[in-house]
């Protein structure tokens, strides 16, 4: 029997199902969610009796992939899977935030940079966050330039930069060459 015609197209949600997938798994639980359009079928399956978990395991299954399905019991039609308001300034606000944060790791790493560069560009990431590469040059809190070959005396501070930026880096550029030493 084909989906169709176990389903008559919908499977509504609180809908008992079983199914087997083409690797032979079989998934037993209530429909969450179906979509016919988009072959997707979202099935809740209760915590294994004995177990400590709580809460559903939820399954999304690509209909494509199903040998078989079989509606054990039909929806009661009680609200089983309420749908719940999202705030949408908090879902962008959350998009927006990982796409900045995508954008930082890009920026992070260096292009035609030695290995040594990076990891010195990584080490100094971990203390200090306003960190960018211009060129194969490593710009640090936008008063400290660090050139090749990378080492303390290729620190150079911008006219007018903090001098104690400068120390701070050169501590953390110090102590990353030590510890590389160390075996």
């Amino acid at each position: 029997m084909t989906l169709m015609e176990a389903t008559g197209g919908v499977l509504d949600p609180g809908t008992s199902v079983r199914c087997i997938t083409c690797l032979d798994t079989e998934i037993s639980g209530k429909v969450a969610a179906f979509d016919l359009v988009r072959k997707a079928l979202v099935v809740a399956c209760p915590p294994a009796p004995g177990s400590k978990d709580v809460n559903n395991t939820y399954h999304v299954i690509n209909i494509s992939n199903l040998k078989a399905l079989e509606v054990t019991a039909k929806s009661t039609g009680e609200d089983e899977f309420p749908v719940v308001s999202l705030d949408n300034s908090k879902i962008m606000k959350r998009v927006r935030d990982k796409i900045e944060e995508k954008k930082r790791k890009v920026a992070s790493i260096g292009v035609g940079v030695s290995e040594e560069a990076q990891g010195l560009f990584n080490a100094i990431k971990k203390t200090i966050d306003d960190l960018y590469w211009d060129g194969k040059k490593i710009i640090a809190m936008g008063d400290v330039t660090i050139v090749e070959p990378y080492s303390v005396n290729d620190l150079q501070l911008k006219v007018g930069g903090n001098p104690n930026t400068l120390d701070h880096i050169s501590k953390i550029v110090r102590k990353h060459y030590e510890d590389k030493k160390k075996p």
